[in-house]
């Protein structure tokens, strides 16, 4: 059961970017993190604990496919959700593992 969720300060900057795209994100990333909170193991495990999740722009027409990515991090106890990172695979196809390194630095400090 998640008891407390986090965000990183490079997801906000993101979000607030993607936000003036998408006008459905705030809505979007409600359902999801609906879904998350019931559900915390969706997605594609990128790493120990982290996992890459789609997620649908309503305002772009298209499905979860084209849509936008989260990159999540999980505790050990499962406990505790952290927001890492959200883009739109349009910007971003693919990620690295150099950029994932980079994420959690700069989460941890």
């Amino acid at each position: 059961m998640i008891r407390d969720i986090k965000f990183s300060s490079e997801f906000e900057r993101a979000f607030k970017r993607l936000k003036k795209r998408y006008r459905s994100l705030p809505a979007d990333f409600k359902q999801l993190l609906d879904s998350l909170v019931e559900n915390p193991m969706q997605g594609t495990e990128l790493r120990d604990g982290m996992r890459k999740v789609r997620i649908a722009f309503a305002s772009k027409g298209k499905g979860k496919r084209a849509g936008g990515r989260v990159i999540i991090q999980l505790t050990m106890t499962d406990t505790c959700l952290s927001f890492l990172y959200i883009y739109d695979k349009s910007d971003m196809p693919s990620v690295s593992d150099d950029f994932l390194d980079n994420i959690i630095v700069n989460f941890e400090q």
